[in-house]
């Protein structure tokens, strides 16, 4: 255990240099570069402690490394400018072992500093992971929501509470022993969380897809009581929906649009539509309080209607997203999914009807699909005709029920460490190989975004120089990575 600190002024709070990826949301953690139309979203995950850590009377520095393309070499220049007391990164699964170096870097400048990591990876993980030599700059890390706990520990670093006394920390005991504390208790009242610290971001750098306009993400809720094997959603944010009030969101939506000039969001939940009655009274709110935003969500099949589609509409909302996983019935009944094939048929219909637009994530590579569930996949992702597409492949990470029925089936050909769900599977199925898997994702994205009649319907809806500008932008990413890139 390291000894505490008397006075912690400056605080670090980082995504590394390296590839882009989506870090600030511990349940996706996508390989934007990877991807064929996922867009990079603020790091709320940062700005969140660095508002906490205002509270505790604190100065916080955030940098967003990926984001601005700056190097190992600009990061190190920032350390010796700064001098941080501690330095708190955002790590993925797939880029850790890589990410670590940035803890390398810090305790050569500075061998007093602080080294904290938080990520979905620590949520579950075991804690053989440690001993590895990576590991040895890192002083803690955070298993659980990492705003909630941010508060204890720093209270812990300055000596007000025992180490062995706060939950939701793994740390290091001064004999060298990795230790994992008690699990912290999800969070119930989130409008005691503060908004996030937006004045330390750089809004611009984060921005809608189609026009390039800064877009925010606002959490709205926690939790899902979903099953599905593969989503962390249970371990990181639990099985029960934990809602923030209406008055509180829209607040802070009226302080994204007074203070920063955004007026285009992504309203972040583990599922935005499952409670109806939400909905409704959120979008009463923003219409009341005549907003003029945009904005998009996820939502489940089977927690649609047109009503709620109808009001989501009249608020802003232009576009919703939904987890179709497969076109195969047996292939959903054995994720979980609670849901057919034909409720996400109705699903697209309703929003189509709506006036919405469609955002459709498909997956391939569970451990039961074979050639002809995965081609059956591919064609019912064609037959839906979204506007946006991805299919993602299965990963079997730490703490889900994907995992523990990949290692009992004998299917993990590697640890999930440093792999991604776009381009390196981690695991093979029952029936295909993981080299296999990897070409039905290319063949997948073809088929959907190359046929004449996607690209018509596209180019129908693009309305200004700017969006064709980015809609060829995100064309020539897909191209590369579906067509051109080879194993």
């Amino acid at each position: 255990m390291l000894n505490p600190i008397i006075r912690l002024k400056t605080v670090l709070l980082i995504n590394p240099p390296g590839p882009l990826y989506q870090r600030g949301e511990d349940r996706c953690q996508a390989n934007i570069e990877e991807s064929s139309a996922v867009s990079l979203r603020a790091p709320n995950d940062l700005a969140y402690m660095a508002a906490i850590l205002r509270q505790m009377g604190i100065v916080p520095l955030i940098r967003d490394y990926p984001a601005e393309k700056l190097s190992w070499s600009i990061f190190e220049n920032d350390l010796k400018i700064w001098s941080p007391d501690a330095i708190i990164m955002s790590v993925t699964t797939a880029t850790i072992l890589d990410d670590l170096h940035a803890f390398d870097l810090a305790k050569k400048i500075d061998p007093s500093i602080i080294a904290i990591a938080k990520g979905a990876l620590f949520f579950s993980s075991d804690m053989k992971l440690f001993s590895r030599s990576q590991f040895a700059s890192m002083d803690f890390a955070l298993a659980g929501e990492a705003e909630t706990i941010i508060h204890d520990l720093i209270s812990g670093l300055i000596g007000q509470m025992p180490m062995s006394d706060i939950p939701g920390i793994i740390w290091k005991h001064a004999n060298g022993e990795w230790i994992r504390n008690r699990q912290k208790e999800f969070e119930i009242d989130l409008d005691s969380i503060p908004f996030p610290a937006r004045d330390l971001l750089k809004n611009e750098l984060y921005i809608r897809p189609d026009t390039g306009a800064p877009q925010a993400t606002i959490q709205t809720s926690r939790g899902c009581p979903s099953k599905c094997i593969f989503c962390l959603t249970p371990a990181i944010s639990g099985n029960r929906v934990r809602q923030r009030s209406v008055q509180n969101i829209v607040d802070e939506i009226e302080e994204c649009v007074s203070t920063y000039a955004i007026r285009d969001f992504f309203f972040k939940a583990d599922t935005f539509t499952i409670n109806k009655k939400f909905v409704i009274e959120l979008c009463m709110e923003v219409l009341n309080r005549k907003l003029d935003i945009r904005w998009v969500a996820n939502s489940r099949v089977d927690t649609i209607d047109l009503e709620r589609l109808e009001w989501m509409k009249k608020a802003g909302c232009w576009l919703v997203a939904f987890g179709f996983e497969s076109g195969d019935d047996e292939i959903l009944r054995k994720m979980k999914k609670d849901a057919t094939a034909a409720d996400a048929v109705n699903a697209v219909r309703l929003v189509k009807e709506a006036g919405l637009r469609v955002y459709g994530f498909f997956m391939i590579g569970l451990p039961w699909d074979d050639h002809l569930s995965v081609e059956k996949t591919i064609r019912f992702a064609k037959k839906l005709d979204c506007d946006f597409s991805e299919i993602h492949i299965a990963t079997p990470y730490e703490g889900t029920e994907l995992h523990a029925i990949a290692k009992e089936s004998g299917l993990l050909n590697d640890e999930v460490i440093g792999h991604d769900y776009f381009h390196d599977s981690t695991m093979a199925t029952l029936f295909l190989s993981r080299e296999e898997i990897m070409d039905y994702r290319k063949k997948g994205l073809r088929h959907i975004y190359l046929s004449p009649k996607y690209v018509i319907k596209t180019f129908s809806n693009i309305h200004s120089v700017q969006e064709l500008r980015r809609y060829a932008t995100y064309g020539m990413r897909m191209v590369k990575n579906v067509v051109m890139q080879t194993h």
